[in-house]
């Protein structure tokens, strides 16, 4: 898995807004702008775990990491 649109998918994006705590719209948001908030970090990897799914840190927006 190597975009946000293939981790949204895999990991359902109702899985990932009720997790977040955010709305379907926001989740929507981060996969267009190809980046998810870095303080999702710790949620999604924890999602990914329990699917067996690898998350790439690069796929976070935090300062100083490249994609």
């Amino acid at each position: 898995m190597e975009t946000t649109l293939e981790i949204a998918n895999t990991l359902g994006r109702r899985s990932m807004a009720t997790a977040l705590g955010v709305g379907m719209t926001t989740i929507s948001a981060a996969v267009s702008d190809g980046k998810f908030p870095a303080s999702w970090y710790l949620t999604i990897k924890a999602l990914g775990a329990k699917k067996g799914v690898k998350i790439p840190d690069g796929l976070f927006s935090f300062k100083g990491v490249a994609a």
